[in-house]
Parts: structure tokens; C-alpha cells; sequence
């Protein structure tokens, strides 16, 4: 039986709950059928939401229709919560948006119709209120083409197959031939978003329903389950006892209760239908399911082989501080504020330590309404908010290199990126061309997760940085003194030190709007926006003038109110959120700020080096001067050079009084004059990168993998097969050379063999000769042509090849990295 899942999506009050509830009650999953207005809604539960008469938070409820398991998924409506119902969009196979047939497509349907476009969901289009609306389904139709898509094809019509003809070269194909199209190329056009089925009904009078469910569940496809275990967190809550329960989509494998992800138990598993469960023991791919035992998990984490997710597309553009009771410390609200931060990340609740302040990222007055409700429940505190601030962020306008170094005593850390500048919206992007052989792969993953998942702040006026994408070219660690905090510290200085010489934009948020005033006072309206800084255009709908523009939000935040001024009360606003663009009044709101970069303690922009025994700081301008490794971007294909520096003993004292204050012996010191001493550093030399050849104990790898050790006690040649393609990927990809080595000395009579495969050697050892003999032998050998890489975890092995000189890699580290580029290969092919 397939497993599916299927979120419904809507503009507020089109109908969305009545829409479920009528789904369920067809479906046999409820036996009373609920109403919003009687406050009684199976999904609509909580106290909130059933005063306010919305949807506030995610949940799920499941039926089985014919050959089919279904997770239904409820989402918020409301613009304010839409954050809510994009975490969700990650984990769906298809979606049911709903349509309010009395108003056809609204601002916020659009701003959904994108989302669902991004995350590439296939989208079902269901108009509800017909019974009530007094538009036909052709107007209906009509303006779903125009604001949507032209592939919006009304279903279970006359003509439907021949419209969907119209979709693609094969479609048309097998309308003339046959006269109708066959359900997998329809499935296909779903899935690709080529084809978007509209079915119209009234979910109040549960018209249209079964049709929509056949509809959904006869053409959605889920994708192709992976074969290692990975999932994706959607949503954190709490249970009836206050412990976490991680809500995730099964992407791959199979979960079983007492396992552990990331050195954490799975206590149990439960499968939720509204407030009620059931305790499975093990779950699989494509389900969904809620986890309890994990702790500090948050929406938008991958586990397992799955990935973290991408930063979201709707993000709250205003921040405002709490304000709270003198007797309440702002550190103990903190500690309940934190849960509501883990279930929600997007409020991104911060703690100012200098100006002991708490600040929120909110969407709108419902959102604050609702969070001070919250608050109040949990702990009795009554807490307000000043009126907010606009968020601002940066970007960059031209590539520009940054170099960070953090050596105090016992450490050691050294990075260069490349920054530069990407389309507006398109976030941050990281990408790692730094050659294994100068860095090991765990320091490049603590440098890559700090430019991911951390927040990289401008030099303008404090704000998050994006529109940019960071390089990895090259770091350098120390053997005895480097820790993974070290290359956060280098990476950040890297970033600052990048920034400072660049050239920076601030960028505002802008809202894109639509305006409804009466013909007399659209000159006033039309003035009023252009001293907003509003860019717009005009046209006419009967008597009504519509003025369609953008404009930044910091001067159209609650403009309803201004507007009904100026129109006595005949003019409407409304409006979605835009993106960020650059800002017409930097200069202004920079000087507002007040920020300066060098005095910003938590995010320095110089770096820390060391000589005789003690570190000192360096400015960001003078930071390349002392780097130990210097990339020389003259070349396209660039190069390392290590680079030595000779500090004479004046300079060392002048830095040794700097950090340790002034030296008691110093009355010692021979006053007479000196000659000067060049402080110029040596003359470049240039290091030789010979390539690289790894070097792999088959069975120890057979026997350490996650993903073939079950496979190995099923099918043993199997496991091999497995593991030789997956390597022989990994070679093609990184281009090394690669002897993947097989012990066959319990094989009586055998010999030494070897046989190549798409440039990866396999050999199988003779009898008696073991895969770790035969490795020591041949990696002396190698020393002289290659940097030899052995992957092994045997400890013995490893010891042997670190005296001889080579590196060595864990058997866990070469999986990851192997599977990595596999799942890379399979999507660049798909």
C-alpha cells in the first residue's frame, strides 16, 4: 500500500477546515462532522484557534482511501503564520489548494502559489463555496489561468482531454492516437507541474469531495525512497508531559524504536491523528511520524542522510522589542521562550546582552496577539511590544577574497573564501573547492556548517548578510593544537575581514501592493505614494481606480489607516511580501544604526596569530600580510603558496607589551642603538600538489557502513558490488586515484589478482596475505608520486600508515562523503 502526503494550503477564510473536515467524514476517518463556527473542528483543537476561528498551527490526521495510506496535513491560512505553512510544503507529495469561489484568487493565494512553485510541489486546485458564489466556473477558470497558470485544466469535463493535449508534445500524441491520455503520463504532467486538475464543489454541503480525493490519491506519485535512513524535521512540539516530540517525514530506510540519530535514543514512535495516537514500532520511507527522545531538533532539519533544509522563503520583514514587567528578569523569560522558539524558528527571539533587551521577528498584529497569549499561559507574565523596526540585511556588489586566521596559545585555525554577490532572493549559497589534501574533510564540514547555519553579519549596520555565495578554497589546521571551534572562529574572521574590503549594500524590505480608491481622490493617493517612495501603476475597474506598485514596508506598514484618512473610508489596501532590494535611503538609516564593525566584539574583523609563545591581534587590513597560506587568484584554476615570515625580537617585544602589558624586566634591555632590520617577509615559495591516491580496506568498509553492513549478512557479493560502484563514483567524481583492496587470504590457492574499473584498481590479496599487509607494502611506494589517503578503521592499519608518512581516513567519513556524491550524481542525472 503506497504512503502519501497530502497538505491543504488557502488564502484565510476560503474554507480550508470545512474543506478537511468534509475529507474525513467521506473518508471515514471521523463520525462526527465538525464546523469552525460551532468550535468543534477535529484538527482545530487548540483553545486559540478555535476562539479565533483559524488555523494556527500544523497538523496531521490520516485515512486510507482505496489502495492508499494518507497523511493529511492541515496548514495555517493567515498571512501571519504562513511560516508555519511553508515548513510544511518540505515534506509533501502533492497539495490541495482551495480556492474561495466568492473571491477567486487573493493576494496571499499568490504569494502560496509561489511558495508551492519553489518547493516544486505538485498542486491539486479545489474552488470551494460554489454554492454560494456568484461567479460561474468559466469566470472562476479564467482568473485562475491569468494569476496562476494557463495549465489549470478543469476536470472530468468534456473537453478536459483535449486541453491537456495542449500541455506537451507526448500528451498531444496520445490524444490523437487514442483520444484520451493515459494515467501515467498524467501523473508525470502532475508531478513535473506541467498540469494543475481543477475540481469545484462546496466542502459545507460535501459536494465535490470524493471526486477530489479520487482526483489526488489516483495521480499523486510519491518520489523515490532512498535506501539509507533520512528524514526530514517539519514541526516540534510538546507532548501532554511537556517532553519534545520531533515530527518528521521519512525520506529513506526504516526507523525502528531504541535506535539512535545522532547519539540520541528514539524512544518512541508515534503515528498522530489529531490529538489521538498510536505507538508503532518501526516506521519506513514516506511516512510520517512524530519522534520522542530527541532533543534540540528544530523545523527544517535533515537527519540522517537527509540535508538540511534551504532558508525560507517567507520570512517575518519587522522586529520588535518586548517589553516586560519590572520584577521579570529578561534571562528567566528567556527560558520560556526558548520551547517557543525551537517550534517556531522564524519568530528568531534574541537576547540583546548589552542592552538586557528581548527582540521578535513578527509578521503581523495576529501573530503578536498570539504569542502574548502564549506567554501568558505558560507563565502568567503579561508582556507588550514597542513598535517595531523594519529588518534590514546586506549583500555585496563585486567578488571579493577574505582571509581569517585564529591562533591564540594551543590553537590554531586558518580559512580562505571567496565571496560574492548573487541575485536578489537567492539567499546564501556555499560551495567547497578546497582540495582534501591541503585540509581534512571534518574541518571543511565545521567551516562549510558555519557558513550555513549561522547567521553572517554585514558591516553596514549589524544585519544579516545574503545574495551572496561563499567558496571554500583552502584553510590550514595544526595536527596537535586545532579543535572545531577553532575554524568557527577563522571562518567568521574570514567572512569580516571579506566584508570590510568590499563593496556593501544595505538592502530594505518592500511590499508589493494593490490599492482600491474611488476616481476622486486617486491624484491625493497617487502623491501620497510617491513621497512613500512607492513605484506604481494605475488602472480602472468600473468606478473603482486600482493602483498596483511597490514600495519599502518601513513607509507602507500599517497604511490601511492612512488610507482610510485620506478616502474617508472608501479606499482598501492590500499587500504581500516582495523580497528585499537595495535601499534609496542607506546613507540615512546607516547613520541611524550607529554600528561600527571594528568595535563589534562578537564578530571581530581582524584575526589572532601568534609568535613566541603569545598571540596578539592583527586589523583586517594588515591580516594577508601575516596569513601562512596565500591563494593566488591571478590564474583562474588559482594556487597555494606557503608563505614564512621572519618577526624580528623589537617586534616581538612591541607585541608581547600589547597583549601582557609592559615586561618588568625591561630596565634589562640594551638601550644602544640598533641597525634596522628588514621586515619584509622571505621570498614566496611555491609548494608541489602531487595528486592524490586513496587507498581502501574493502571488507573493513564492508563491515563499518551503515548502508552495507545489513546487506553484508543478507548477500555478501552483493555488499561488494554495492561498495565497488559506489567508490568507482566517487573516483570519477574527485578524479584520484584509487586501489580498493580485498583480502582473500582464507582462500586456499589463491592468487594475487587484480582486475580495473573506470580507473579504480581492485585487488584481491593472495593467500594468506592480509588486505592490511598488503597496504603497508605498497603506500611507501606510493609516498614517492602520490599523497597517499588510507581508508581504514583499524587501528593498527592506521598507526602503521601515519609513521610512513600518508593520511589516514575513517571507513564512517569515506561512506559519508561517498554517499554524498552519489545522491549528487543521482539528481544531476534526474
Amino acid at each position: 500500500m503506497k504512503q502519501i502526503t497530502i497538505g491543504l494550503v488557502a488564502h484565510v477564510d476560503a474554507g480550508k477546515t470545512t474543506t478537511i473536515e468534509s475529507i474525513l467524514y467521506e473518508a471515514g476517518a471521523i463520525r462526527h462532522f465538525g464546523r469552525v463556527d460551532h468550535q468543534d473542528a477535529f484538527l482545530d483543537y487548540n483553545e486559540q484557534e478555535r476562539s479565533r476561528g483559524i488555523t494556527i498551527y500544523a497538523k496531521e490526521a490520516r485515512f486510507t482511501w482505496h489502495d492508499a495510506e494518507v497523511c493529511l496535513i492541515d496548514t495555517p491560512g493567515h498571512i501571519d503564520f504562513s511560516s508555519e505553512m511553508e515548513r510544511t510544503l518540505q515534506v509533501l507529495d502533492a497539495a490541495i489548494l482551495i480556492i474561495n469561489g466568492q473571491d477567486g484568487v487573493q493576494s496571499h493565494t499568490r504569494t502560496i502559489w509561489d511558495c508551492l512553485q519553489h518547493y516544486h510541489i505538485p498542486t491539486y486546485v479545489f474552488v470551494n463555496k460554489m454554492d454560494i458564489s456568484y461567479q460561474t466556473p468559466a469566470q472562476l477558470m479564467a482568473d485562475l489561468q491569468k494569476e496562476c497558470s494557463e495549465n489549470c485544466i478543469h476536470w472530468n469535463q468534456e473537453d478536459t482531454w483535449e486541453n491537456c493535449a495542449t500541455i506537451n508534445d507526448e500528451m498531444l500524441e496520445a490524444f490523437v492516437e487514442n483520444g484520451t491520455i493515459d494515467e501515467p503520463s498524467i501523473r508525470q504532467a502532475i508531478r513535473s507541474r506541467e498540469l494543475f486538475p481543477v475540481c469545484f464543489g462546496s466542502a459545507l454541503k460535501r459536494e465535490g469531495i470524493k471526486e477530489l480525493i479520487d482526483l489526488a490519491v489516483r495521480y499523486t506519485e510519491p518520489p523515490a525512497a532512498k535506501e539509507t535512513f533520512g528524514a526530514k524535521v517539519f514541526l516540534v512540539t510538546e507532548d501532554e508531559q511537556g517532553h519534545p516530540l520531533t515530527h518528521i517525514k521519512m525520506t529513506g530506510g526504516t526507523l525502528k524504536v531504541k535506535e539512535t540519530i545522532d547519539e540520541q535514543k528514539v524512544d518512541q514512535i508515534r503515528l498522530y491523528h489529531g490529538t489521538s495516537y498510536t505507538a508503532v514500532e518501526a516506521v519506513q520511507a514516506g511516512m510520517i511520524c512524530a519522534l520522542k527522545g530527541l532533543k534540540d531538533t528544530y523545523p527544517g532539519q535533515g537527519l540522517g542522510s537527509e540535508p538540511d533544509s534551504e532558508a525560507p522563503v517567507l520570512q517575518a520583514y519587522m522586529s520588535y522589542q518586548m517589553m516586560l514587567p519590572e520584577t521579570v528578569d529578561p534571562l528567566q523569560m528567556m527560558n520560556v521562550l526558548e520551547p517557543i522558539a525551537r517550534e517556531d524558528p522564524q519568530l528568531q527571539i534574541e537576547y540583546d546582552e548589552r542592552r538586557h533587551q528581548i527582540s521578535v521577528r513578527i509578521m503581523g498584529e495576529m501573530q503578536m496577539q498570539v504569542l502574548q497569549k502564549t506567554i501568558a499561559d505558560q507563565c502568567g507574565v503579561t508582556v507588550g511590544f514597542q513598535a517595531g523596526k523594519v529588518v534590514l540585511k546586506e549583500t555585496i556588489a563585486e567578488p571579493v577574497y577574505g582571509v581569517g586566521h585564529f591562533e591564540p596559545l594551543r590553537h590554531y585555525a586558518e580559512v580562505l573564501l571567496k565571496i560574492e554577490p548573487l541575485p536578489r532572493g537567492a539567499g546564501i549559497k556555499v560551495d567547497n573547492r578546497c582540495p582534501m589534501e591541503h585540509l581534512a574533510y571534518n574541518w571543511q564540514s565545521a567551516i562549510v556548517r558555519q557558513l550555513t547555519e549561522r547567521t553572517q553579519i554585514g558591516v553596514l549596520t549589524g544585519s544579516a548578510l545574503t545574495d551572496v555565495k561563499f567558496t571554500l578554497l583552502g584553510g590550514k589546521a595544526n595536527v596537535k593544537h586545532t579543535s572545531g571551534g577553532d575554524f568557527r572562529q577563522a571562518t567568521s574572521r574570514a567572512v569580516r575581514q571579506g566584508l570590510m574590503k568590499a563593496q556593501n549594500i544595505l538592502l530594505e524590505p518592500y511590499y508589493q501592493f494593490t490599492i482600491t480608491v474611488p476616481n476622486a481622490v486617486l491624484s491625493n493617493v497617487l502623491y501620497d505614494l510617491d513621497q512613500r517612495g512607492a513605484q506604481v501603476d494605475v488602472a480602472q475597474s468600473d468606478s473603482q481606480m486600482i493602483i498596483t506598485g511597490t514600495g519599502p514596508v518601513r513607509q507602507l506598514a500599517n497604511y490601511q489607516m492612512r488610507l482610510t484618512a485620506i478616502t474617508k473610508g472608501q479606499g482598501t489596501f492590500t499587500c504581500t511580501l516582495a523580497g528585499y532590494e537595495e535601499s534609496p535611503d542607506a546613507e540615512a538609516l546607516i547613520q541611524a544604526a550607529e554600528y561600527d564593525p571594528e568595535s563589534d566584539r562578537r564578530h571581530p574583523t581582524g584575526s589572532v596569530f601568534c609568535t613566541h609563545g603569545s598571540s596578539f591581534s592583527v586589523p583586517y587590513d594588515e591580516v594577508e600580510n601575516y596569513m601562512h597560506l596565500q591563494w593566488d587568484h591571478s590564474t583562474s584554476s588559482g594556487s597555494y603558496h606557503a608563505v614564512r615570515y621572519t618577526i624580528s625580537e623589537e617586534e616581538a617585544k612591541r607585541v608581547f607589551s600589547q597583549v601582557s602589558g609592559r615586561n618588568r624586566s625591561e630596565k634589562k634591555i640594551d638601550r644602544r642603538p640598533k641597525k634596522k632590520i628588514d621586515l619584509e617577509a622571505q621570498p614566496i615559495r611555491s609548494q608541489t600538489v602531487k595528486p592524490t591516491c586513496i587507498v581502501v580496506d574493502g571488507y573493513n568498509q564492508i563491515f563499518s557502513w551503515d548502508s552495507l553492513r545489513e546487506l553484508a549478512r543478507k548477500d555478501y557479493d552483493a555488499a561488494r558490488d554495492r561498495l565497488i560502484q559506489v567508490l568507482v563514483d566517487y573516483q570519477a567524481f574527485h578524479n584520484y586515484r584509487m586501489i580498493l583492496v580485498f583480502d582473500a587470504y582464507r582462500v586456499p590457492g589463491s592468487q594475487p589478482h587484480d582486475q580495473t574499473l573506470e580507473n579504480t584498481t581492485i585487488v584481491y590479496t593472495r593467500h594468506g596475505q592480509t588486505a592490511d599487509s598488503y597496504i603497508e607494502k605498497i603506500v611507501g611506494d606510493l609516498q614517492k608520486e602520490y599523497n597517499v589517503i588510507v581508508a581504514s578503521s583499524d587501528g593498527l592499519i592506521q598507526n602503521s600508515i601515519l609513521a610512513q608518512g600518508a593520511r589516514r581516513m575513517s571507513s564512517r567519513e569515506l561512506e559519508h562523503q561517498a554517499l554524498r556524491v552519489s545522491e549528487q550524481a543521482k539528481a544531476y542525472i534526474k
